[in-house]
């Protein structure tokens, strides 16, 4: 048995490095039950499992191994990069860390481990960690290459831009593009509000490489936010002139001309897409969000049955398919999709939100149980940063320092602002002055928040209560005359947030509620006589929490006024 399952392991790594790796999955799994406790079949179980992103399988399979023999160097680097792909950074610290007590020259190990340092925010120390590494000087281009990178990488998070940027021309230098360091590049320039040239960059990434998916869509990104309507989606144009079948090419041209609103051209892109492509789920998915939109609901529920008969696990396809089944007031069915969607992801906020609103529908009493906007919408004050006697004075320092970040002509068009800017990347992890002194603040709101929700296991919110928390992304948006935020949850979030930093006069209308914040409201017409549950005035040096999968948006206002808002969302740790 033992020399079978010898056989078979090699076999299985032989189909794996042919790029077989559903057959190299089989043989491994056959190894595995033929000799149940060999290392290196768990091992090379979990290669194959992280080589289809099935990350958390192959965490599995990667912790097995070391559990059986625990002194292999390898083992611990691969799970660490697999804790990093599911973004578990101080789990991958600590399995980056046991490789090098292993093997302590391991140079792979010691360059993700300055990777998830980064992530962690501990700069200084990843920084250290890569300059060591140069200074080794490896002698592999492509290894001094990567190294390059994520330097710059580290840099760039500390807002050391024009290091950063020659250290990403080192590593283009070095030879061909490792590990997206053109694009990149290209987004450090748009950061940079050096838009001219982050276009140029974006560019030369697309003629090395046509298909570079995330060139194309940050480059139409930045386009339609600085406003060149001229240039918008040409890049997706001149590359399928070249490559028309590509499907992902007309999928994501199609995506944007959903977004904005061109549906006949939309539909014409990801039917071309389906046909490229019959077991894509984007295209379907799209088709069937397109027939909503024009009220077709028994074409979209068909293509939303299509796209989940082929991956019946995929959580977005279930969540399109329950909004279009509360268009089309099936309200039951809805419900039941829900259910189903929250068995494969329990906590996934979207399809939260969406059963909410089939609970709603339905005259349910668990919709109040599941939003209780009176508890857990609430409000905080909060107390002037150290170095501030007010928080007028605080503000209006704050408020200076954001809008030099605003200057962006229109918003992006994946979020809910409309009519303003939004700040690109996180804005924490920054550390601007003025951000890292209302974090404490906000780190002191966001304790006492979570200290006084109840204990109730079954509940979305209450269920994943925990002391020790982190942020999963934070930003600043700023609408302008008639902006608004669209009617919106937050799917990677547990709790949400609006501080606000500046707020129009018109807000003081109670009657109008111009510029306040409303929850309840769908981002459809799901046939509620009266959507809004709760509205709460907005004011200078307020804190709204409230949970992630609740609806919310904000009521559009007319002033040549600003209203300036730091967000973000909290998850528990």
């Amino acid at each position: 048995m033992r020399n079978d399952a010898n056989d078979l392991l090699r076999r299985a790594i032989s189909a794996r490095l042919q790029g077989r790796v559903q057959h190299s999955e089989i043989l491994t799994r056959e190894a595995i039950l033929r000799a149940p406790n060999r290392t290196e079949s768990h091992f090379e179980l979990g290669v194959v499992l992280a080589a289809q992103a099935r990350y958390p399988e192959a965490i599995a399979s990667f912790r097995e191994a070391i559990r059986l023999r625990g002194d292999v160097a390898e083992i611990h680097f691969r799970l660490a990069l697999a804790l990093q792909s599911q973004g578990d950074f101080s789990g991958a610290e600590e399995s980056h860390r046991a490789a090098l007590v292993l093997a302590p020259e391991f140079l792979f190990a010691k360059q993700g481990l300055a990777a998830a340092l980064t992530e962690l925010g501990r700069e200084s120390e990843a920084e250290a960690i890569l300059r060591g590494l140069l200074d080794q000087n490896p002698g592999d281009p492509q290894l001094l290459a990567g190294i390059e990178h994520d330097l710059a990488l580290c840099l760039s998070r500390q807002r050391r831009q024009g290091e950063a940027l020659q250290h990403f021309d080192r590593a283009l230098a070095r030879g061909p593009d490792v590990s997206g360091a053109g694009a990149d590049r290209a987004a450090l320039l748009a950061s940079m509000h050096r838009n001219d040239d982050a276009v140029a960059a974006y560019r030369r990434v697309l003629i090395a490489d046509p298909l570079n998916a995330r060139a194309h869509r940050e480059l139409n990104h930045l386009l339609y936010r600085t406003g060149d309507d001229e240039n918008f989606l040409r890049s997706y144009e001149e590359a399928l002139l070249r490559h028309p079948l590509q499907p992902f090419l007309l999928i994501d041209k199609a995506d944007f001309l959903f977004r904005t609103e061109q549906f006949d051209a939309a539909e014409d892109c990801f039917g071309r897409a389906a046909q490229l492509h019959p077991s894509a789920l984007a295209p379907l998915n799209g088709l069937a969000a397109i027939a909503a939109q024009k009220a077709d609901f028994a074409k979209a529920i068909d293509f939303h049955r299509k796209a989940i008969s082929l991956v019946p696990d995929n959580i977005e396809s279930w969540c399109s398919y329950i909004e279009t089944l509360l268009r089309a007031r099936e309200v039951e069915p809805a419900r039941e999709a829900a259910e189903r969607a929250l068995e494969l992801r329990p906590n996934h906020q979207g399809a939260i939100a969406y059963l909410s609103l089939a609970l709603r529908c339905a005259g349910d009493a668990r919709e109040a149980w599941l939003n209780d906007y009176e508890k857990f919408v609430q409000l905080r004050e909060l107390s002037p940063p150290d170095g501030y006697a007010d928080m007028e004075s605080f503000n209006r320092d704050l408020e200076a320092a954001l809008a030099a970040l605003h200057r962006d002509n229109r918003e992006f068009l994946d979020q809910s602002v409309r009519g303003g800017t939004q700040t690109l990347n996180d804005l924490f992890s920054a550390h601007y002055r003025l951000v890292d002194l209302l974090r404490v603040r906000i780190d002191e709101a966001v304790a006492s928040y979570i200290a006084q929700l109840g204990e109730d296991g079954a509940h979305p919110l209450l269920g994943r209560k925990a002391r020790e928390f982190s942020y999963a992304g934070s930003w600043s948006s700023r609408l302008s005359d008639c902006g608004f935020h669209t009617n919106h949850v937050h799917p990677q979030g547990w709790i949400s947030s609006a501080y606000y930093v500046a707020v129009p006069d018109a807000v003081a209308d109670a009657a109008a509620k111009q510029g306040w914040i409303k929850f309840g409201e769908p981002s459809f017409d799901a046939g509620f006589g009266d959507p809004i549950r709760r509205s709460v005035q907005p004011r200078p040096g307020t804190l709204v929490l409230f949970p992630s999968y609740m609806w919310h948006g904000t009521v559009p206002f007319h002033s040549q006024q600003p209203r300036t808002t730091i967000a973000f969302d909290v998850v528990p740790r």
